[in-house]
């Protein structure tokens, strides 16, 4: 969890707001995380999985490997994607797959952004900081994401108040892998 979600709770909690550690039982007052990324047809937890990848047939064009972290995409010096570097324990070996076609970047807002910082691929500033090799100064990657958070209040009467909150983060470093 990012650390503001992680946080969440506990700041709701110093503002005398009770944890509600079963928001789904029918009580929904209370400092509680709610899920939002539910399938509205079968009530399931949907994620990339589920929602892409168990609807295929079996195919011999996809290899899916567990417990393997993306550390790098490799680039030529046009900027294709020659491969893609990853490693199943951080700090362990690094393993190097070569691609024939195309390489498709979909870790997701915060992913997506970190695997191309540790590629070379963001501001020039930070990689340099992080000591990574600069192989394209691009300032958007890794900047002004945003991250929905809403607190619903609603004190005993008539009215119901929400406060919706943005929070901007940006990075100050690429991400590690953890």
């Amino acid at each position: 969890m990012l650390p503001v979600t992680t946080n969440w709770i506990p700041t709701l909690q110093n503002l005398g707001i009770p944890l509600n550690s079963d928001p789904a039982g029918g009580q929904t007052s209370g400092a509680f995380i709610a899920t939002s990324a539910i399938n509205p047809t079968n009530w399931t937890r949907s994620y990339s999985r589920v929602a892409y990848i168990d609807p295929l047939p079996p195919r011999d064009n996809l290899h899916i490997l567990p417990k393997a972290t993306v550390t790098k995409i490799l680039f030529d010096s046009n900027f294709t994607a020659t491969g893609v570097q990853f490693g199943r324990v951080k700090g362990g070996p690094v393993t190097t797959i070569n691609v024939r076609k195309e390489v498709i970047l979909a870790a997701g807002a915060i992913g997506s952004p970190n695997i191309l910082m540790q590629s070379g691929i963001g501001p020039k500033d930070v990689l340099t900081a992080a000591n990574v090799d600069v192989k394209l100064d691009l300032p958007g990657v890794g900047n002004h994401l945003q991250d929905h958070i809403v607190s619903v209040v609603t004190p005993i009467g008539a009215h119901i108040f929400t406060l919706p909150l943005r929070v901007l983060l940006l990075p100050t470093r690429p991400p590690r892998i953890r």
